[in-house]
Parts: structure tokens; sequence; C-alpha cells
């Protein structure tokens, strides 16, 4: 299956083509976590490609449950001392709060972002000073924050943060509490909620929204969006990419540092192996696999050299015991020779010797004839003188025996010394000049072999005495220096080939990453545009808004936003604000004052807090009229007004403006006064709402002389009939908020019912229907309320003609019995 994020990516790669490019496998891989892509990038598969889905766009936005707030209740925090109570109604509107600077209405507004969120932006980031100061210095009591919030679907919910006498700020526990039972304040799901749609803003942070950077306006703008798959997956990318880099980068840096030692150990001991590796470590291109040949001792460039140290590190020189054992034999037998020399034996085995050729002649040559051979008398070699030959032939040898033995072992002797005669090695060329011993072999050997021609016995026997002896000393010498010469040079090359042997791993990484490198970047490339592509298509409506409000709050101001966009990412990203002034272009924040400044962070932030994708249906906004003109206050009313058609909206000031504007463009608002007497007392009373303003306005055309009577009698109980149908309606609200109904429906069956009737019948009764049971339910309450409510409903159409002042006391009675469910 395939979620929502991947399926918008793969629609939106084979809609641009994109997908026919290798890299898009990187984004696939990316998209299904941090292993899949470190999986993909190590080699072991590309990701599945799914094919996409085609979704419908959903009708409209479906709003999560919503919150409003019942009331606020602080005790011993900031100017508050004693446990007071700010009355909300909870449902879509506006109420101000109004009181002198210091009368404690502001501890309603960061209490309830204390309570909600565990800290304030009042003291964010500040010096220890400033909090120090939220606990009320005249009581000395716990210190407690409550807040009756309605929510959606689970009617009344109770959340409090409380602290012991003399606990700490962090110190305080914080609970929500429903049908009797208590949870953790966490268990209301806000948390993420909070930063994404923060239902707060105080006067700090419209003086600092756009002064404390770009990345925190852009951050504040943009967690509204759904972003934050796309921003892991973007990390998810960059992190990648930066991870190849960084394994390039490693392996360069430990070539450049091993061709470094190569070359100073080349240049020290001239070692081949050393001069090659620092010249293909500095190549363009490296060729691993002679590297790793390198690494394990195989070089070309010094093969034929260490393949000869080699074979001469392990010459074995002559026999010298075997060598002395033929020399004592060729001696011994040229003494038996000499010793046979001019002997009767001697004459006697060269007779049969002359004799024995003369019969092999005759038997070859001669045939019948009896001539001899040499004189050539005939009848003389005759066969009696063939038997007498073959008779004394065997009478000599038998006499010379001896002489025979002595020259049998001769030869064996000199056949034997001769096989000791042997080449000890063959000087290998490469060898040739490395060692000083080579030319003492060469001599050595060259004298050895002269053996070989050598007949006489005592001649050889001495000259091999004498040549193995040096020869022997040539080939000791000469290997053991090989052999040094050949350990010196790989004591020299052993460090080099272990840091090689250590570096060829990332070396493999590193091409692997080279290879890897264009198409993560490609990705990241085209992940970047996507992304700024989705964040402008979800931030418009934002935009869009923000601008329009913006518009309303310039009443008189010659300073036009024109847009409103979020650029860049990571460290480079900002809100980007195209103002003019007159016409011209120019840069927001050199241009605007302080109150077109605090107009604009109003912009953003009442768009960012109202979307439909908030759980809370409430904002507290703390003196936002300061630094504003006449002009300006007014366009905030009709903006607040506009807000909270939808939204309960709870305005906090000191300025007296902002509730005047109301009055006079004719808002529909609940005041609250805020005061506070000595020790800490706060009184809230209600200045103004719906109800009360009504029949104030009733009682003011009652008490104007110079207004006509027949012109109050028509007036007075069209005031009268309002108030019961704003008493009407929020007894309505109420009612069905607290049993947990949608608010789209009850806005819906409001503005369905709007006449008097159908609006008592649902405050009484929750059925519209029941028109007709009205008048008996309020008759039972007494003869008053069911006269008064017909007196109302007639007489805003027809002239009243009974007691006006009379009218209103028990409309004034019926209204605060409605409010109150018909009690």
């Amino acid at each position: 299956m395939t979620s929502p994020l991947t399926n918008h990516i793969l629609r939106r790669l084979t809609s641009t083509g994109a997908d026919a490019h290798a890299w898009s496998f990187v984004v696939l891989a990316a998209l299904e976590g941090d292993a899949a892509l470190a999986a993909f990038l190590s080699g072991a598969g590309a990701p599945a490609r799914p094919e996409p889905k085609v979704v419908a766009a959903p009708a409209s936005v479906v709003e999560p449950p919503g919150a409003f707030l019942g009331g606020i209740t602080v005790a011993g925090f900031r100017g508050v001392g004693s446990s007071t109570r700010l009355p909300l109604h909870a449902g879509p509107g506006l109420t101000l709060v109004v009181g002198r600077n210091g009368s404690g209405k502001s501890s309603f507004a960061e209490g309830l972002e204390l309570l909600l969120t565990g800290d304030s932006l009042r003291w964010k980031g500040r010096t220890q000073p400033w909090k120090l100061g939220w606990r009320n210095l005249h009581h000395a009591g716990a210190t407690s924050l409550e807040a009756e919030l309605v929510v959606e679907g689970r009617g009344p919910v109770t959340a409090s943060r409380t602290w012991a006498a003399g606990a700490e700020l962090t110190a305080g526990e914080a609970l929500v509490r429903a049908k009797g039972k208590a949870a953790p304040l966490a268990s209301l799901g806000w948390a993420q909620a909070l930063v994404t749609f923060r239902p707060f803003l105080s006067y700090n942070e419209l003086g600092s929204m756009l002064e404390e950077g770009q990345a925190k306006l852009y951050d504040a703008l943009s967690t509204v969006l759904g972003m934050d798959d796309f921003v892991r997956v973007q990390e998810r990318l960059t992190g990648a990419r930066k991870g190849l880099d960084e394994q390039v980068k490693t392996a360069k840096a430990g070539a450049a540092d091993l061709a470094t030692a190569a070359e100073q150990v080349g240049a020290q001991s001239r070692e081949a192996r050393a001069v090659h590796l620092a010249a293909k470590l500095k190549a363009r291109a490296w060729n691993l696999a002679e590297l790793q040949a390198l690494a394990e001792g195989v070089s070309e460039v010094t093969r034929e050299v260490l393949d000869s140290l080699r074979r001469l590190a392990t010459l074995v020189p002559p026999d010298t015991e075997a060598v002395q054992a033929a020399v004592l034999r060729l001696r011994a037998a040229a003494a038996a020779m000499a010793a046979h020399q001019g002997t009767n034996a001697a004459r006697s085995l060269a007779r049969a010797r002359l004799l024995e050729k003369a019969v092999q002649f005759h038997e070859a040559h001669a045939g019948g004839d009896a001539s001899c051979p040499v004189c050539g008398t005939s009848g003389t070699c005759d066969a009696a003188w063939l038997a007498s030959c073959r008779t004394e032939i065997a009478a000599l040898t038998s006499e010379a025996a001896a002489v025979q033995a002595a020259e049998d072992e001769a030869k064996a002797a000199l056949r034997t010394a001769r096989g000791l005669v042997v080449e000890v090695t063959k000087v290998p060329p490469a060898a040739a000049g490395q060692l000083p011993s080579m030319h003492h072999l060469r001599l050595a050997q060259a004298q050895w072999l002269k053996a070989q021609t050598i007949d006489d016995l005592a001649a050889l026997a001495d000259h091999l005495e004498w040549s193995v002896l040096d020869l022997h000393l040539a080939v000791t010498d000469l290997s053991a220096e090989a052999a040094e010469e050949l350990a010196r040079r790989e004591d020299v090359w052993r460090p080099l080939a272990q840091q090689l042997a250590g570096w060829l791993p990332l070396a493999e990484r590193a091409e692997r990453a080279k290879a890897q490198l264009d198409d993560v970047k490609s990705a990241e490339t085209w992940w970047k545009d996507a992304m700024q592509a989705i964040r402008d298509e979800r931030f418009a409506p934002i935009a869009e808004r923000a601008i329009a409000i913006w518009r309303q709050l310039r009443l008189q101001s010659n300073v036009d936003l024109g847009g409103v966009e979020l650029e860049g990412t990571a460290t480079r990203r900002r809100v980007t604000l195209t103002v003019t002034v007159d016409g011209t272009p120019a840069e927001a924040l050199g241009v605007m004052s302080q109150g077109e400044l605090h107009s604009l962070a109003l912009s953003l932030f009442l768009p960012r807090a109202t979307l439909p994708d908030s759980p809370f249906r409430f904002l507290c906004v703390d003196d936002p009229v300061q630094s504003m003109d006449p002009a300006r206050v007014e366009g905030l009313a009709r903006v607040l007004r506009d807000t909270a058609k939808t939204r309960q909206v709870i305005v906090f000031s000191h300025d007296d403006r902002l509730p005047e504007a109301v009055r006079r463009l004719g808002l529909p608002a609940r005041i609250l006064r805020v005061t506070r007497r000595a020790n800490s007392v706060v009184e809230v009373q209600e200045a103004l709402d719906p109800v009360h303003g009504y029949l104030d306005d009733a009682r003011a055309v009652l008490k104007t002389d110079d207004l006509r009577s027949d012109v109050k009698a028509r007036v007075v109980p069209g005031f009268c009939r309002m108030a019961l149908e704003a008493a009407c309606v929020a007894a309505i609200r109420d009612k069905r908020l607290r049993g947990g109904a949608n608010h789209q429906a009850l806005d819906d069956l409001l503005a369905e019912h709007v006449k008097l009737y159908p609006l008592a019948a649902l405050a009484l009764f929750d059925d519209a229907a029941k028109t007709n049971d009205v008048l008996p339910r309020l008759n039972r309450m007494g003869g008053w309320a069911g006269t008064a409510f017909k007196a109302c409903n007639q007489g805003a159409h027809e002239s009243f003609d009974g007691d006006l002042e009379a009218l209103v006391q028990d409309t004034s009675r019926l209204a605060k019995s409605l409010l109150q469910g018909g009690k």
C-alpha cells in the first residue's frame, strides 16, 4: 500500500517524466525511510516502484473536534490574588476583556497559555528575574490555573495546573478532568497542535514576530502546512548526499596523506613500490585493482627484483662434507693408480689388453686368414694361436685384477667428483649490481665450475678443496645479504602496505559514492523544487487570507501588502513580504510603523490560528491595539468580528478604543471589565453583552425625555425582543456545544431558525418544532413571563400600549431565565 505522500510523489514523478531517470529510485527509497535509502545506496537493490493510485480530492476539509472556552479561573498567579473566574460563553463570538494596566486582565491570558503549554513567551528565553514574578505577592497559598473547556463530542472538560506554596515554576501538576475522572493534561493530545496552531498572541509576540528573524517567522507559518513528512525526506536526501560527499572527501584526504608518506619513503629509501604508490594515488582515477595488488605485496615494478632477492636469500651452498669426501676419494684413487704404475701387474694388464684387441681384430676382420695383421707373416695367426691368445689373456687378466680395480675406482671417483660440480645459481639479471657480494659469487662460481674440465685426479682434488670453501663463503654471504636487503625493503614497505590496506575499503566506498552522488544530488534538487511547489500550493490560501486581513487593517495606510511567500530551506528559510509604499516596492521592516508591523503580525497570525485543522475554536489576543491609530482600530474591530463568526475570540486590552469602535460599529460583542483592588483582589463584571446591551438600549430609549411616546412604544419592545433572541441563541449554543454538537451543524441550525418562537423552542426544549409549547412553559414560570414574551414578539411589529418599564424589567428576568435553560 502507498501512503498519501508516496502516492502524491509518484503522480508528480510520472506526470513530469522524472520517473524515467535513474535518480527517481533514490526518491522512492528516501520515501520508504532511512533504512531503505541506506540499503539502496549500499547496493542491496532498488525499491519497488508502485503504481500511483487515483485519489479523489475531498469535497471539503473536515474539521477535527474543536474546543471552546467556558471560563478561566486564576488564583495566586501574576496580578490575581484570591481565586477569580473570567466567565466566557463557549461558542463563536467576540469577547473583549478590558481594564487598566495592572488590573490583572493579562493574568488570565498568560495563565491560559501557561496552563496549556507549561511555558509563557513573556519570559521564555529571558533572564531569571523575569521568571520570579509569576506568583502573586498577596497570595500565600497554592497557585492554580483552570480552564473550562467544551470539546465537541466529549462535553465539558476541565484542565488545570496547580503549584503547592513555594513550588518552582516547573513543578506544576497538570491534569484534565472529564466526567469525574482525572488524567494527565497530555491526554488531550494537543502538544503538537499548540505549536502548529498556537491560539495565543500577546503584545510581546506582536512586536517580536517580525523582528526575531526570518527563520522563526518561517517556522511559525510553515508548521501548519503539514510539510513535516516532506521535510523529513528532504533531510534524509540531504543527509545521504552529505554522507556520500563525506565518504569521497575522507578517501581523498586519506589518499593525499598516504601519497605524501609514500613520497617521503621513496625519497629516503629508493623503494620503488613507494614511488609507484604515490604516483597511483595522485592519478585522476584510482586503479583499485592495482592498488589492492600493491597492498598484497604484488608490484610489477619490483616483482622481478623481489623474486630475485627471494631466490638469492634461499641459495644453498655446496655440501662441503660431500666435496671433502670426494676429494679424499680422488686422492685415494690417484694414489692407487700411482702404486700400480710400472709393475708386472701393470704390464700384464697392458699385454692382456693388447691381446684382447688382436683377438677382436682377428675375429672381426681376418676370418680364415692366419697371417699376422701387424708383420704380415702367414700361418702365424691360426686357430692354435687364437686359443693360445685366449688362454694367455685369461692368465694375464687375473694377474692384472688389482690394477683394473684401481682404474675403475679412479673413474668412479672422477665421476662422483664432477657430479658435485654444478652451478649453485644462475644470477638473476634483476639482481645484478644490487648486492656487493654478487661479484664474489660470480668469481667463486666460475672457479668452481672449472673442475668439470680437470682430468687429473690429484689436480681435481686440490681444485675442489680450495674452490668449494670460497664458493661456500660467497653463497653464504650473498644469501645473508639478499635476506637482509629483502627484510629492509619489507620493513620500509610494510607500514605503507598496512596503511594502504586500511585505506582501500574507504576508497571502494568512495568510488561507489562517486557513482551515486550525481543521482542523489538530482533527487535532492527535484525534491526541493517539488516541495517548494507543494508548499506554495498549500500556503496560498493562508497568504490570501493574510493579505485580505491586512487590507482591512491598513485603513488610511499607504503601505500595501502584495504577497507573502515562504522561501528556502534549512538555514536559509525566510518569509518574503512584498510591500509597496504608494506603489513603490519597499522592504516591509524598513518602511512600516510599529502599529503597521503589529497589524501585519496579526494578519499572519489569524489565518494560521483559524485553519480548519486546528482543534482550538478559541483565540486569545493580548493587547493588539497598542501603537494602532484610531482608523486601524476600527479595521481591527471588523477583522475580529469576521473571525468571531466561526471562532471564539477573546481580546484583552487596556485601550478603550476597541470597545468604543465595537459599540460605534454596532458589532456583536461581549465586554468584561476587570478591576483590581487592594491586595490583588480582582473582580470581573460584565460591561456589555448582546442581551444586556439590547436591554440597556431599551432603557436608554425609555429614559430619553425628548422622544415621543409612540416611538418609544415601538422601539423599546424591539430591543426587548432582540434581547430575548440573543438570550435564546446563547442558551442554545451553550446547551448544544456542551452536549457535544458539531459547530457547523449548530450554525446551520441557527441560520435556519431566526424567529423568536423557534429560537425559544430550541432554548427550552431543544426542538424547534415545539413552538406551541413555548407559551405554556413560560406561563408555568408565572403569568408575567408569557405576557412579556408575547409583548416582545408583537411589539416589534406594532405599537405596545402597556407599561414599557415593566416590560423591560420582565424581559430582563425572562432573558436571565432563558440563559439558565428556563429555570
